[in-house]
């Protein structure tokens, strides 16, 4: 049996790897938490936190009808967030797809210039009674309504201690759930 030579463990010219950059969250700064109450809020909180996005996006609603998605403004915010990186994700899951199909042809049209970066479901049959509103951005961001109804909720900026939970929250709804809407239509 072979001993190992003294000069194979010779530390001395040893130095550590570099620190890996920080992710996004820390760079961000201080977390930022705040209450909303009207429609108008929610709007203005959803575009803070897309703008602040940069790796993946997660949506959770009832139909998206409160989200602006055929707007203009809307479109170039999601174009210019997948066009960031080709890596870059947005992932959404809602219970009815037709607001999305049949009245949102600028999300649509995202979903067939950006469909290796979008990806929509529809909620399995046992969790269509849920009731909330749900966005995260990286891991970090998030934005939530109790009720799709009622403006009221709190958005949280560059906290992922407190986004982590609504982060797991949503990833158990993608579980319940099953690709709904592409971008091409199959059929004769």
């Amino acid at each position: 049996m072979n001993k190992p030579d003294d000069k194979d463990l010779d530390f001395s010219k040893w130095t550590p790897p570099p620190e890996p950059p920080p992710t996004p969250a820390a760079e961000a700064g201080t977390p930022q938490r705040r209450l909303i109450a009207s429609k108008k809020e929610f709007a203005d909180a959803l575009d803070a936190l897309l703008g602040k996005t940069g790796r993946s996006l997660r949506m959770f609603d009832r139909n998206l009808a409160d989200f602006g998605m055929n707007s203009i403004a809307r479109e170039e915010q999601l174009r210019a967030f997948l066009h960031k990186r080709r890596t870059n994700r947005l992932q959404i899951v809602v219970h009815d797809t037709a607001l999305i199909a049949q009245r949102s042809p600028r999300l649509m049209r995202l979903l067939r210039q950006y469909s290796h970066a979008i990806a929509i479901h529809q909620t399995n049959e046992e969790i269509r009674n849920l009731e909330d509103v749900l966005v995260v951005g990286d891991d970090a961001h998030c934005l939530r309504r109790r009720h799709h109804d009622h403006p009221k909720g709190s958005v949280y900026l560059d906290d992922p201690v407190e986004t982590r939970e609504w982060l797991n929250r949503f990833n158990a709804i993608w579980e319940h759930s099953a690709p709904a809407v592409s971008a091409t239509t199959i059929g004769l």
